[in-house]
């Protein structure tokens, strides 16, 4: 059972350097072939200093597992629920991300097989100035016993 009391709890911090091969790797994984995700010279004509990372780029980022261990989540004990993104500026290859991850709620609801707990974690990355790249929210399903 979840403790209320994780509400609030903070990961550590960390870093994150986008590389190209990254951005490259994750377009192709989606499917997404818009070459401002595999071509410099695509990417700045349209308006980026460099490869353009995918909106949903940042689910990659935000899977800090030791935070998810600390929680108790071992990979295979929770279902994603349903995820969402707040974007600040688009990332691009060189981007130094700072990410933190911050248990938003705890709370139980009825199911068909009984009450199922449920956990929303935010992500949040930011540049070197500390502008928002991105907020990301996670409703996490745990599936117990």
């Amino acid at each position: 059972m979840l403790e209320r009391s994780l509400v609030g709890r903070e990961s550590e911090p960390r870093v994150v350097e986008v590389e190209r091969g990254a951005i490259r790797r994750f377009a192709e994984a989606i499917g997404d072939q818009n070459p401002i995700y595999e071509d410099e010279a695509a990417a700045r004509a349209a308006g980026f200093p460099g490869l353009a990372a995918p909106p949903t780029f940042p689910s990659v980022l935000v899977a800090d597992a030791r935070f998810r261990q600390a929680l108790d989540l071992e990979p295979g004990s929770y279902l994603l629920g349903e995820q969402s993104f707040e974007y600040g500026r688009p990332i691009v290859a060189g981007d130094r991300v700072h990410l933190r991850s911050r248990v938003a709620e705890v709370t139980e609801r009825p199911g068909p097989s009984g009450p199922a707990e449920i956990l929303v974690i935010e992500d949040e990355g930011r540049d070197e100035a500390g502008t928002l790249l991105f907020r990301a929210r996670q409703t996490l399903v745990l599936r117990r016993g």
